[in-house]
């Protein structure tokens, strides 16, 4: 009995090896992430109010990316995370350029030979002189937010910003 017990088992190990199929393989994954800005985003609450110049370059650049994608083909998938893809151009066009943040930024992608190829031009700029806001500083601070509450500015994009203009 413990014989016929015995090669039954055994029977059984080598059938179970013998139908499993080990596939073993090998997949990586790159990533990439760059974040940009085209404006400051504002806080809930203040700690010290403080202000800061904005130099804008007059010069408007052109940064044509195509690098950080050449190991993506296109595909639907890349299709749907295009917006992703554009924050990284956005953002390697910013450090190529030393700029906080592209004023005016328009991106344009297209497809060359099944890889992506984004655009970005835009006007670099750079916070500089940051100080503790002063009461002039503050009255203009104020003056936007009543401009912006008042409903009579209407933006659809961050870009339009640049044309408001404030008249007393």
């Amino acid at each position: 009995m413990k014989k016929i017990l015995l090669f039954a088992v055994a029977v059984a190990f080598i059938t179970s090896c013998s139908s499993t199929e080990y596939i073993t393989t090998s997949t990586t994954y790159d990533y990439r992430e760059s974040s940009a800005r085209l404006l400051e985003g504002s806080s809930n609450f203040i700690v010290t109010p403080t202000i800061a110049d904005l130099e804008v370059s007059s010069k408007k650049i052109t940064h044509i990316e195509k690098d950080a994608f050449a190991n993506f083909t296109v595909s639907r998938s890349v299709i749907n995370n295009i917006a992703a893809y554009k924050r990284i151009a956005l953002g390697k066009a910013s450090k190529a350029y030393d700029a906080d943040i592209l004023l005016g930024a328009e991106i344009d992608v297209e497809t060359i030979d099944q890889h992506l190829v984004i655009t970005v031009t835009g006007y670099p700029a750079v916070y500089k002189k940051f100080r503790n806001a002063t009461e002039k500083d503050l009255e203009l601070v104020r003056d936007v937010q009543e401009i912006r509450n008042s409903g009579s500015v209407i933006v659809d994009a961050p870009q339009q910003i640049m044309d408001v203009k404030i008249v007393k």
